[in-house]
């Protein structure tokens, strides 16, 4: 596509390939449909020339620190930068970490609300109505479109599961019971409250989880058991490999988007991950287990939206389908914090866009003021610029080949982390 001065344009910056590229990818086909420019890079790459009468959607906005290390690099002055806050629904201890703080936040941006929820979170918390747009959790237009994903007999290959058996998906979120004391330590000076309670917790959880997913392999042979680990954070892989060496239907995987395996999955079983929302979404049966009282203490509503079993007892014959447990979901809180799940969500953010064509001065940013610290940002990865249709050599050259043999490790070199895990065949063949 040929870039205009008068016409204005998208640059969307992601942070993580499995939550944000596939929502991405719809995004960016939308602003194609409507004729307008686009780029996609990673947030470590923000800081290059950008293109006049833009549109920034930055992955996440928390406060000045934010600003010094990814918007401090110049060339945003003249910008409409819109947070699109991929962590809205958290619990009560984070909540001053996570909502966008400072007068630049406040005065220079637009942030987007999943639902009235966090539309009051921002409102309460100084964030001018006018600079609040409610627009949906992007994720949710993925399970409109299947064609984005790989079907089920693909994931049974890669992975040596059983196509015909059901399959349980069990996702790990248990990054804070490996946080460092120095990043705990950071975190709590931005306003994070992790005290020693709550941290223990997590790793409380992780253990009663560990021995569930071992129960529901022993238990229930004719099943596929699929332990999810998170692939973003402290929760490394490797952390749980011994697992699955004595119990053949146990599978450890963290590749690909997890919509691939939500809409596989018989039945998803959670702690307090909000892929759970995803399955709701999917219309695939998602349970929370809660071995002891914790999102009620902390004030997490996933779990007050799901069924919360507390036993195992309990879990196992829900896996198995008895026939007098049934699931039930609280959709009018489920609503509050997300009130859009009619496959639009990328409309709504083009519409942005749109918006600032038609008064492109009413919120274009002054720029950052004069940054305290300038932080070396590590190596860069290669931009996709948007000149008409996506090419297969662009997504290429950002992926990388994905290896055929799902065990092999990943490609070396600084696009790893972009490769790992993500199958761009789907997308390949949607935007083509």
């Amino acid at each position: 596509m040929t870039r205009a001065s008068h016409r204005v344009g998208a640059r969307l910056v992601w942070e993580h390939t499995h939550r944000e590229l596939l929502p991405a990818v719809l995004l960016l086909h939308e602003l194609e449909r409507r004729g307008r420019p686009w780029v996609l890079e990673h947030v470590s790459a923000l800081g290059d020339e950008p293109a006049d009468r833009e549109v920034l959607f930055l992955p996440f906005y928390y406060d000045d620190l934010v600003r010094d290390r990814y918007l401090s690099r110049g060339a945003v002055a003249g910008r409409w930068l819109v947070n699109l806050a991929y962590e809205q629904v958290h619990f009560r201890c984070g909540r001053r970490y996570l909502l966008p703080d400072g007068a630049f936040a406040r005065e220079q941006m637009l942030h987007c609300a999943w639902g009235e929820r966090f539309r009051t979170l921002l409102l309460e918390h100084g964030i001018p109505a006018e600079r609040i747009r409610l627009t949906g959790q992007p994720r949710f237009d993925v399970y409109h479109h299947p064609e984005l994903l790989l079907g089920r007999e693909d994931l049974a290959a890669r992975y040596r599961l059983d196509a015909a058996r059901p399959w349980l998906l069990v996702p790990f979120n248990f990054n804070l019971a490996y946080i460092t004391p120095d990043l705990r330590q950071s975190l709590v000076a931005r306003g994070y409250d992790l005290r020693d309670e709550f941290l223990e917790g997590f790793g409380r959880a992780r253990d009663a989880f560990l021995a569930l997913v071992r129960r529901l392999a022993d238990e229930l042979p004719e099943h596929e058991v699929i332990l999810r680990v998170h692939p973003a954070g402290y929760e490394a892989e490797q952390l749980y490999r011994g697992e699955t060496r004595t119990r053949p239907n146990l599978h450890l995987i963290a590749h690909y988007d997890i919509a691939n395996w939500i809409t596989q999955s018989a039945l998803t079983i959670v702690w307090n991950s909000t892929s759970s929302m995803e399955a709701m979404v999917a219309g695939r049966p998602v349970v929370s287990y809660e071995p002891f009282p914790f999102s009620e203490r902390f004030d997490f509503d996933v779990n007050r939206i799901l069924t919360t079993v507390r036993t195992e007892d309990d879990v196992l014959a829900l896996a198995r389908g008895a026939p007098d447990r049934e699931l039930g979901y609280d959709w009018q809180l489920f609503e509050s914090w997300y009130q859009h799940r009619d496959g639009r969500i990328h409309a709504r953010l083009a519409d942005v866009v749109d918006e600032a064509a038609g008064n492109y001065e009413r919120f274009a940013s002054r720029g950052p003021v004069a940054s305290t610290r300038r932080l070396a940002l590590g190596r860069r990865l290669e931009r996709l610029v948007g000149d008409g249709r996506l090419r297969r050599q662009a997504l290429r050259s950002l992926f990388g080949v994905v290896n055929p043999r799902p065990h092999a490790p990943p490609p070396a070199g600084p696009l790893r982390h972009a490769v790992r895990s993500l199958d761009p065949s789907g997308m390949l063949a949607y935007l083509e």
